[in-house]
């Protein structure tokens, strides 16, 4: 009986792990693997399954805790990940103050409420709808 309940166990454990990757951050893996070991225990040390899982369960939640879930920190994505960056203009901006240049293998459409031209050092300040808004870098003399 123990060898069915433990094939089960490990495939239900199993399945549980795989839910994280549709639902991430309810501790999916913890559950999972205390049941895969529980199950993987009871086939060949049933008088160790329990703590064992016990064991497990308790370990993947700290690793989650400590090295997933705390990882607070702000991920952007699209185009305003690139707020704050400086970059070097490849080309010149046309007479309205726009240009396509390319970031990270990206195309972006640029534009400035002032004249810039290829070489010029601008950083990315805002977004305006599909465009990337610059600004050219003030250099600060020093003397």
């Amino acid at each position: 009986m123990e060898f069915y309940i433990g094939h089960l166990l490990i495939l239900v454990g199993l399945i549980i792990i795989l839910l994280e990757s549709i639902l991430p951050g309810l501790y999916f893996p913890a559950v999972g693997i205390a049941l895969t070991i529980y199950g993987i225990m009871l086939l060949y040390a049933p008088s160790l399954a329990l703590p064992l899982a016990l064991l497990a369960g308790i370990t993947t939640v700290v690793i989650l805790q400590n090295m997933v879930y705390r990882v607070k920190g702000d991920i952007k994505i699209g185009p305003e990940k690139y707020i704050g960056r400086e970059i070097v203009l490849p080309v010149d901006l046309d007479e309205t103050g726009q240009a396509l240049i390319t970031i990270d293998n990206e195309k972006w459409h640029i534009k400035s409420r002032e004249p810039l031209k290829k070489g010029d050092k601008v950083r990315i300040v805002g977004v305006e709808g599909v465009f990337l808004v610059v600004e050219k870098v003030k250099k600060d003399y020093k003397k």
